[in-house]
This record gives C-alpha cells, structure tokens and sequence, in this order.
C-alpha cells in the first residue's frame, strides 16, 4: 500500500530490440512510492551512444527527485509539471554549449497515482495508456511531425506505422533550455482492476491500441502483469524490433479513498458504442468489444395494419368531401317551385278606375239621376270592399 492509499502491481521490462545497429538501449524507466503519490515514469534517449542512454538516465532521476521532495498535500499535477520541467533543464545542461548540433535529448511520460486519481503528463512521443475492461483510452499525445500528419488528416493511424518520418519529434528534454509540458487538467478517476501501460516508441511504432489491449487483457486472465509487460515486448520483437522497446503495465488493485480536494474529471456523454467514461480532451478510444447485436424488433402485426387503413381512410374520406364542397359551390341555385312554402300575395288587382262622369242634362228627370247616384255609391263601396280584402296563403 502507498503513501497515496492505492495498492498498485507493477510489471516493467526493456529490450534493445532487433535492429543490428541500436543495440545499445537508451530507454529508461523507474518508479517510486513518495509522499505525494505513487509516480511512474519512462524515458527514450536520443542523441546516440552514451548521449541518449545518460540523457533518459538523467531525465528519470531527476523527475523522481522533486517528486520525492515535495510535502504531502503537495498539488499533484504541478509536483509533476515542475518535475519534468526541471528534468529538461538538467538535460539542456547536460548537452554543453547551446550551439551543440549533437545535443542529447529524451522524451517523458510520467503517471502519478494519488488518492483514487492519476495524473498525466508527457513531453515528445513516448505513450501512455487506460484500459478498462475491453477499452483503451490513449492518455498522450505524440509531439511528432507524424502526428501533427494525423491531426491534419493527411494520415491514418493504421499509416503512421512505420512511416518514414515517425522518429521526428517536435519537442522533447534538452532541446531547449526551457520545455512546454503537456499534463492534463484534471485527475483521471481510478477504479480497482483499472490497468495502466507506459511504453516507448519501440512498441508504439509497431502495436496500435487494439494489439495493446488485446495482449494485456490476454495475459491478465491467466498470469500477472509483469508476464503481460513481457508479451507486449516480444509483440514488437516479432513484428521487427527496429528499436529500443520499454514498457511499464500498472495494474489497480485497490483504488483508495477519494479525497474531496483531488481534482474530479466531470463526466462526457457516452457513445453508443461506449463503456466507460474516457477522460476528457483525450485521442478517441478504441473500442475492443464484440459487435453489438441490434435488438429485432417486436412486429406490429395486425394493429399496424389496422392503423394503416384507418389512416387511408381519413385521407380518402377527406379528399371526398372537399370534392363535394367544390362541387357544390360551382352549381347556380334553382328557381323555387311552383308549389313551394312561400307566401303569395292573392289579393285581387284593384278595380279600374271609374268612367268620366257624363255632362249633366238639364232634360233629365230626378228619380233617374237619384238612381244613378246610388248606382254609383253601391259600386265605390262595392271597390272599398274589395280592396281592403286580407291576403291569404295558398
């Protein structure tokens, strides 16, 4: 158990690899249990002969000194930052005069586990990796001119291997007097049975992420983690060992208590395809799992149908009656009928008007101008009557 609360099985391995003219291996790697945490930590030489080989060797004893000197309750991810940032600075000096064209360098991957979390951080192209389950999450990523290719899309991953400029790295310990180090924000939460692989490019260059996981989670079922750290490096053996091959694998078994001040990854959306929460900002996991088989779907059978018809029908039953409307509108309304309801006005016309009196005879006898005046007083009541008779309906 650590200084941390995690109880952590290691398996580490190096190996020049098969290529004739690199048999001289500057890889490096070490580990230590500190106050702050339990730290890993893995370097790839460069600059050939002794130079590469002391430039790793110093990268690594200076990263675990200023771990193990920091207080507990130490800000984890800035221990480690200024861990490798001060590793850079003795590998600068470590070149002699700055206008040195043979100066050594080394790359840097370093995980440091802490109270249930990890954290990340790397400068050049050595990897380090999550596996949980049948997943792998890669944790880096390369400072290489075959990976800025990646990122632009002018290359695959499944390209990258083995391509002619792979072993071109943009930043790295000792090229400069001051290196940019690139640590992850936040803490990757760890849980038991969670494992870890660190490797160099010896591996890298010749595994891609399914090789990896597939050969940890092979050996772990029946052997331990040194056996898987082992089989990941005859991986890379038969596949032509072209260069110094190092690899750490850290197996979880037990993760501790979480403490309230470590910094807490806030979850991501899942995929479909997902099982575990990848830490955020990270290259896309590769997934290793069996295909997932789609569910059949349950068959509607006759309610489909009858939800289909009763569907066709509302439409024909619609487009029937806006044909009717149509219809309708364009006939001219009939005359009414002879014999319709209405009411008719049968009143009888009025009576011709009365005839021009006669000039009036002198000659004429009394008695018949009396009768004619009361002939013609009978016919005006006579009219009267007649006019003021109410209508009637038919």
């Amino acid at each position: 158990m650590s200084a941390a609360g995690m109880q952590i099985e290691l398996g580490q391995t190096t190996d020049p690899g098969r290529d004739p003219h690199k048999r001289n291996n500057e890889d490096a790697f070490g580990e230590a249990n500190t106050q702050v945490g339990r730290l890993f930590v893995v370097c790839d030489g460069m600059g050939g002969h002794a130079g590469g080989k002391e430039a790793a060797d110093i990268a690594v004893r200076s990263v675990i000194e200023v771990v193990a000197q920091a207080p507990p309750g130490s800000d984890a991810v800035q221990v480690l930052r200024s861990a490798i940032e001060y590793a850079g600075r003795r590998v600068y000096e470590f070149g002699g005069p700055a206008d040195n064209p043979q100066r050594p360098g080394s790359t840097c991957v370093a995980l440091l586990f802490h109270h249930g979390y990890v954290d990340v951080a790397h400068v050049g192209d050595s990897r380090a990796y999550a596996i949980r389950g049948k997943q792998i999450f890669r944790l880096t990523r390369d400072h290489s001119m075959v990976q800025d290719m990646i990122d632009s899309g002018a290359l695959t991953e499944a390209q990258a291997i083995m391509h002619p400029d792979g072993n071109k790295i943009t930043r790295a310990l000792g090229m400069r007097a001051e290196v940019e180090v690139e640590v992850r924000d936040e803490a990757m939460e760890c849980f038991d049975g969670d494992v870890f692989v660190m490797a160099t490019d010896g591996l890298t260059d010749l595994a891609q992420n399914n090789d990896i996981v597939l050969t940890v989670n092979s050996y772990l079922k029946q052997a331990d983690v040194q056996t898987a750290a082992n089989e990941l490096v005859a991986l890379a053996n038969r596949r032509g060992g072209h260069d110094n091959i190092t690899v750490q694998v850290m197996r979880v078994l037990r993760a501790g208590p979480k403490t309230a001040q470590t910094r807490i990854q806030e979850p991501r959306a899942a995929g479909p395809s997902t099982l575990m929460q990848g830490p955020a900002g990270l290259t896309p996991p590769t997934v290793m799992q069996e295909p997932v088989r789609s569910q059949p779907q349950q068959a509607s059978g006759g309610s489909g149908m009858l939800y289909m018809i009763l569907a066709m029908a509302g439409v024909i039953g619609l487009l029937v009656a806006v044909l009717i409307f149509v219809v309708k509108g364009q006939k001219k309304p009939e005359p009414p009928p002879a014999d319709s309801e209405e009411e008719v006005d049968t009143a009888p016309p009025p009576p011709p008007p009365p005839p021009p009196p006669k000039p009036k005879s002198s000659a004429k006898p009394k008695g018949s101008a009396s009768a004619g005046a009361s002939a013609s007083a009978s016919a005006s009541k006579s009219a009267n009557a007649k006019t003021k008779a109410p209508a009637t309906k038919k």
